[in-house]
């Protein structure tokens, strides 16, 4: 939307504040000056009404005009901002390849948003945690973006602790590619399952959370989830 120029906001009743302004002044130097003065200005006095108008239209014209260089301005350092915004090549590479291990419709987030069950897992669903945070520890160096770095950081340190707690809670069943936490916990340690229970949930919705935030936070700094083949989706050797 382009800012309306100045002079055309002048309502009509400025206008005629003006009028009244230069009247009213006119009339108060016929009586302060002397009598020769004053004859001069009567008889120059349509002249004089002239300039005062002619003052008044260039002094709108150069708001005008100032309106409209701080308009050119502002659009300039609206384009500089945008262009400093604008990510590194680093930084497109890097979220690139985070998202051939934990893209929003790769198999690690369909399982965390979808099909997560808090108390039995398959062995894919943790392979594909576990490739998302060695891919964090073997690129050090993260995003240049320092706000998106924290929130990467904070999602990649949630995605640690729901490891953590699922390494030290759940175990094979049988001889199938699944783990669970142990169901006879519920009736002979309640405590320790509720407790268990309770902190995968906690893990689980941190992990969502900042993940959410840190893929709203990269789309803001127009970085795009790429499409084709990921890595979370690579077949099983």
């Amino acid at each position: 939307m382009t800012s309306q120029p100045i002079s055309e906001k002048v309502s009509a009743s400025v206008v005629m504040l003006i009028f009244g302004v230069i009247a009213d002044v006119t009339a108060a130097v016929f009586f302060l000056v002397s009598s020769e003065t004053r004859s001069w200005l009567q008889s120059k006095y349509m002249w004089i009404a002239v300039f005062a108008l002619l003052l008044v239209a260039v002094v709108l014209s150069l708001l005008n005009l100032l309106q409209v260089q701080r308009r050119k301005i502002s659009e300039l350092s609206s384009a500089l901002e945008l262009h400093l915004a604008s990510p590194t090549q680093h930084d497109l590479d890097m979220f690139e390849a985070f998202n051939g291990y934990a893209s929003p419709q790769g198999r690690l987030l369909v399982w965390l948003r979808d099909g997560f069950l808090v108390s039995s897992f398959h062995n894919r669903e943790l392979t594909a945690l576990d490739r998302v945070l060695r891919f964090s520890r073997l690129e050090p160096r993260g995003f240049d973006d320092e706000e998106l770095e924290a929130k990467y950081r904070t999602l990649m340190q949630h995605f640690d602790v729901l490891q953590n707690r699922l390494n030290v809670n759940i175990f094979p069943i049988g001889a199938t590619d699944r783990y669970s936490v142990p169901p006879e916990w519920e009736d002979e340690q309640p405590e320790l399952w509720r407790e268990v229970i309770d902190g995968l949930c906690e893990a689980h919705s941190d992990v969502m959370q900042s993940y959410d935030e840190f893929f709203r936070s990269a789309q803001q700094k127009r970085l795009r989830s790429s499409a084709g083949t990921r890595v979370d989706e690579a077949p099983q050797s």
